[in-house]
This record gives C-alpha cells, sequence and structure tokens, in this order.
C-alpha cells in the first residue's frame, strides 16, 4: 500500500473531495442571462434617443419640405425647398434673430469666463470659507431657469422692483427695464452670466488645483513675477477648461429660449431679444402672427441647427491656435 492509500484509509487524515462541477449547459445559460440583461440596460440610453431624438429629427426633416396648417403630420403639401427659400429672401425677422443670439451668445460667455476665473482667482487667496462660497455660487446653476427668470423680472419690473425702489431712494429716474430696446437685451445677459456663473467658478477651481506647482516654484525661483507666472505658466494649464466653457457656453447660449420667453414675451420691445430658437417657436405655433405652419418651424429649426454647428466648429479649429493640452 503506497502513501497516498494509507492516506485515504486513515479516518484522521482529511480527505479531499473534488469540487462539484456545474454542467456546462447550466453556465452557458447564466451568462446569456447575464449578456441579454447588461444588453437591455446598455440599450435604454439608445432607445431614448432613437425614440425623442432620431425620429424627431427625421420627422422635422420631412416636414421642412412641406406646408402645414395643422399638428397632423398627414395633413401635409410638400412645397420642396420653398421655406428655406423664404427664410433667408422674405422673413424680415430671420437676420435680426440671429443678429440678436450672437449679441447675446459672445456677451454672456465671454463675461462669465472672464468672472469665473477672477472669481477662482480671488478664491484661491482665500485660507478658510472658499468651499463655502463656491458652493453659494453654484447655487443658481442648478435652480429652475423658469424660477429665476421669475425672480430677476421681479427684480426689474418697472412698478415694484427692488432696483427701481433703490434708484427713488438715491433719487434717480425710474426705468423700465424689461420693455426698453435699449435695455431689455442687458437685463437677460445679467440673469444669465449670474445664473452660470458657479459652473465655471468650480471649474476653474478644480483647474488652478490640478497644476504641477513645481512649474510655479521654478518660476519664482527664476523671479518671475505674478502676472508673469500667470500667463506663460497657469493660464496654458487651464486653456482645456476654459476652451470647454466657452465651447459649452456658446452652444448652450445660442439654445436659450425659456429665459427669453418669460422675462420677455413676443421677444421684447421691437423684437430685441428675439433669438433664433425663440423666432422657431413662434413661426410653429403663431405667437407673434407668423402663421407659417410646422413646416416652415422645421426649415427654420434645421437652419438654425446647422448655424450651431458650423459655429461650434469654427470654435474647434481656432482651439489649435491657443489651447495646449501638452502640459
Amino acid at each position: 500500500m503506497n502513501k497516498q492509500e494509507m492516506a485515504a484509509a486513515d479516518p484522521l487524515v482529511p480527505q479531499q473531495t473534488d469540487p462539484v462541477q456545474k454542467p456546462k449547459r447550466q453556465k452557458f445559460g447564466m451568462n446569456r442571462r447575464r449578456n441579454i440583461a447588461g444588453t437591455l440596460f446598455a440599450m435604454s440610453p439608445l432607445l431614448g434617443f432613437f425614440l425623442f431624438s432620431c425620429i424627431p429629427m427625421v420627422l422635422s426633416l420631412y416636414m421642412s419640405f412641406g406646408e402645414m396648417k395643422t399638428f397632423d403630420i398627414f395633413d401635409i403639401e410638400m412645397v420642396g425647398f420653398d421655406n428655406y427659400v423664404f427664410i433667408f429672401t422674405e422673413d424680415p425677422l430671420f437676420f435680426k434673430s440671429i443678429l440678436n443670439s450672437f449679441v447675446y451668445s459672445i456677451t454672456t460667455v465671454l463675461l462669465r469666463t472672464i468672472f469665473a476665473l477672477l472669481i477662482a482667482m480671488l478664491l484661491r487667496s482665500i485660507p478658510r470659507g472658499s468651499k463655502l462660497i463656491s458652493a453659494i455660487l453654484f447655487i443658481p446653476f442648478v435652480c429652475s431657469v423658469i424660477a429665476t427668470s421669475v425672480m430677476w423680472k421681479w427684480v426689474f419690473d418697472y412698478n415694484y422692483g427692488v432696483l427701481n425702489d433703490l434708484m427713488d431712494i438715491f433719487g434717480l429716474p425710474r426705468v423700465d427695464w424689461l420693455h426698453e430696446t435699449e435695455t431689455a437685451m442687458g437685463v437677460i445677459i445679467v440673469q444669465t452670466v449670474w445664473g452660470n456663473l458657479g459652473f465655471g467658478i468650480i471649474l476653474y477651481t478644480a483647474a488652478f488645483a490640478a497644476i504641477n506647482r513645481s512649474y510655479i516654484e521654478a518660476a519664482m525661483i527664476d523671479g518671475a513675477n505674478r502676472f508673469r507666472m500667470f500667463f506663460s505658466i497657469e493660464f496654458p494649464m487651464i486653456s482645456p477648461t476654459t476652451f470647454y466653457l466657452i465651447v459649452m457656453g456658446f452652444i448652450g447660449a445660442l439654445q436659450s429660449f425659456a429665459n427669453f420667453l418669460v422675462m420677455t414675451p413676443n421677444g421684447g420691445p421691437d423684437f430685441s431679444t428675439l433669438t433664433m430658437v425663440y423666432h422657431v417657436y413662434n413661426s410653429a405655433f403663431g405667437y407673434l402672427n407668423f402663421d407659417y405652419g410646422m413646416g416652415y418651424a422645421s426649415a427654420l429649426s434645421w437652419v438654425v441647427g446647422i448655424i450651431v454647428i458650423l459655429f461650434t466648429a469654427a470654435n474647434f479649429w481656432l482651439e489649435k491656435k491657443w489651447v495646449n493640452y501638452d502640459v
């Protein structure tokens, strides 16, 4: 009897048993169920995109070549490219809406980026409470645009607004901020910058924290002043964050609608706050007696979408000239 047989016969020696082997068919079935469940969970975003983005885009493209006076998609009269020709030749407000959109977008993006950068730099010098201040400034960004627009509309109200009450105290004449062409767009710009400022501050704070301190210390040893260190070291390092804020800011600003609808209905005084997206809404629902129908509004929305895409592509082309990813 060899050692293995003697060990097997000894009751004091713990016996090793072979693990139970599960049938391969059962293991395959379990993996298949897991794969099906994982696929279903992964398909939910795709299904949402297909139902709520892809299908509406295809339908709007089809509708843009027709004339519709009702909401029935089967009640459409195909007119070819007449809607697109009308946009560039006969629509009296199309180019005005483009000008308003770009003035609003450029101003809000520049002001938000500059103020966010300055405040983030200021918070770096505060030893305590900087995180609390950042959180407080971030609150408007997560609030409803409708709610904040209503609040600012009350602030700038001619009869009951806080701003006009303060002007009365200092002996200044009241201003109808939301109903004058010189001030209506400025009011919305102030509301937009205030509402989006916290997001830029949070990103810039994180970008400054990620800067390698060895570069700053080397510059200080070489005798570089604060101004030189910012433009030669810090700004190139945070340039990707700046680029992100600019691109996303322009895309969001060119599509702004809710704040304009709440604060300056009907496009404001003399259409001074009529933006591209607001013009699409008015064209679809006849809010300004432009009863062009859903077909014309669909064509207009595609033109607006192409403008946004071209403007975004221009930003990415300019990115190569000033954004630094090597540090």
